[in-house]
């Protein structure tokens, strides 16, 4: 089984690095990753919508992952914590870790971890702790330029304590759109997120595979902080709530935070989430500039 897993992962980011060719190795000029200035013309570079660590693991919005990749040489280190609304007697509490670098600026790869502590006031009483990590990947397929959209695909694994339901593999596509506003208004810039994801569990959860569609709105304020909503399709056969978050980031060059309400499959009302993240190297991903002023 560990090797099925292991080759699962190897073989999808073979097949991620092969599509290469839509990414462009390089930078072309209506790359996101082209100089900030343009002889002759001066503007505000609007930052990357490249979000913290979710609570999937990858970072994105609150629950689900985004397209946005790091880039070239970023490394960068989130944790979170999330506190579910859950019924009386039962506690739970998550957290995770987020650890990613920049091999590209299409590339990204990186491990996640996950601690689910959950205790039972009984009788009898009893407390759990559930371990469960791997590697991750993103690949980016298309830039944000002109109509079209950020495209990419992803994957992570995650494996560890026994009859633990969340061991399984993962894979995920998705996309976004920016459109600018103003630099010096209140709202900056609106992103619409969106994707698909799936994972096949192991024997121990009580369906073999989950999938769904999801979506968000990402609306950029002044000073670096955004407030993001998201939701995702329910799946009748374990969840009884449609699954959504909303909240508020602030993503500063080198330190960023999250804090909202998240609603995930078998509790009572939103939970509580905070994730924080820091990161070193490369400067966050620009939006392509305004082509360079004429000369006469």
């Amino acid at each position: 089984m560990l090797f099925y897993r292991a080759g699962f992962f190897f073989i999808l980011v073979g097949a991620l690095v092969a599509t290469t060719s839509f990414a462009g190795p390089e930078p072309t000029p209506s790359s996101k990753d082209i100089p900030l200035q343009s002889e002759g013309t001066s503007f505000e570079a609007p930052p990357s919508s490249h979000g913290l660590i979710t609570t999937e693991g990858p970072s994105g919005m609150f629950i689900n992952p985004t397209s946005a990749t790091l880039p070239q040489g970023a490394f960068i280190l989130n944790y979170c914590v999330f506190v579910p609304t859950i019924p009386e007697g039962v506690g739970a509490v998550w957290h995770g870790v987020l650890l990613s670098y920049g091999v590209r600026d299409w590339l990204e790869i990186g491990f996640i971890a996950n601690l689910a502590d959950v205790s039972l006031d009984g009788p009898p009483a009893r407390e759990d702790s559930f371990i469960f990590a791997g590697p991750m990947a993103r690949i980016r397929l298309l830039r944000d330029h002109d109509w079209w959209p950020e495209l990419s695909i992803g994957a992570y694994i995650r494996e560890g304590t026994p009859a633990n339901i969340f061991n399984g593999e993962n894979a995920f596509i998705a996309a976004s759109k920016r459109f600018p506003i103003a630099n010096n208004a209140l709202l900056k810039s609106v992103t619409l997120q969106g994707g698909f994801r799936e994972a096949w569990l192991h024997d121990e959860a009580p369906v073999s595979n989950i999938n769904r569609f999801y979506g968000g709105v990402e609306v950029e304020l002044p000073h670096n902080f955004y407030m993001i909503g998201e939701i995702s399709q329910r799946d009748d056969r374990v969840e009884s709530k449609v699954p959504w978050a909303a909240g508020i980031q602030w993503r500063g060059k080198h330190f960023g935070c999250s804090i909202a309400a998240v609603q995930l499959d078998g509790e009572t009302g939103p939970g509580f989430y905070f994730g924080v993240g820091g990161g070193l190297g490369a400067e966050p991903v620009r939006s392509s500039p305004p082509p360079p002023s004429r000369r006469y």
